[in-house]
């Protein structure tokens, strides 16, 4: 296929007050600049992530998720920066993922992403009646 015929989307819509889908005041996306009513990045901002790839007039997968603008030390220099904390706890079903198309690095985040949804799930799981979520939470994520 033609290169544009496949597409990869990478949004990040505001989420606000109002819900709306894609809702303001800031935005991440290819080729397009922000409006006289949009604003930068900043701390405690919640976006969505949406990565997602799109084959033309066959299918089309994402995975959306939530995360907020965090503060971070992380750069080229001793400077203050901002990055990204993902706050949906959601497992990701690994059967749909195939990891040999992973990077290391990516396959380090969905290991370190499925650990920290594990732990923070499972004490919503610890009632008898509720322990088979917690297995199908333990099993997705494995």
């Amino acid at each position: 296929k033609q290169w544009y015929q496949r597409r990869v989307a990478i949004t990040a819509g505001g989420v606000g007050s109002f819900l709306n889908v894609h809702e303001g005041p800031c935005r991440i996306s290819g080729g397009s600049r922000m409006s006289k009513h949009e604003m930068g990045l900043q701390k405690g901002m919640i976006l969505s992530n949406e990565p997602g790839f799109y084959e033309k007039g066959e299918f089309g997968i994402r995975i959306e998720s939530l995360v907020e603008v965090i503060e971070t030390d992380i750069g080229p220099d001793d400077g203050k920066y901002l990055g990204f904390r993902t706050i949906t706890m959601a497992p990701i079903e690994r059967k749909l993922v195939d990891v040999a198309m992973l990077t290391d690095e990516q396959l380090i985040w969905l290991n370190n992403y499925h650990a920290e949804v594990r732990d923070k799930l499972k004490k919503h799981f610890e009632e008898k009646r509720k322990k088979y979520r917690l297995r199908l939470c333990v099993d997705t994520t494995a």
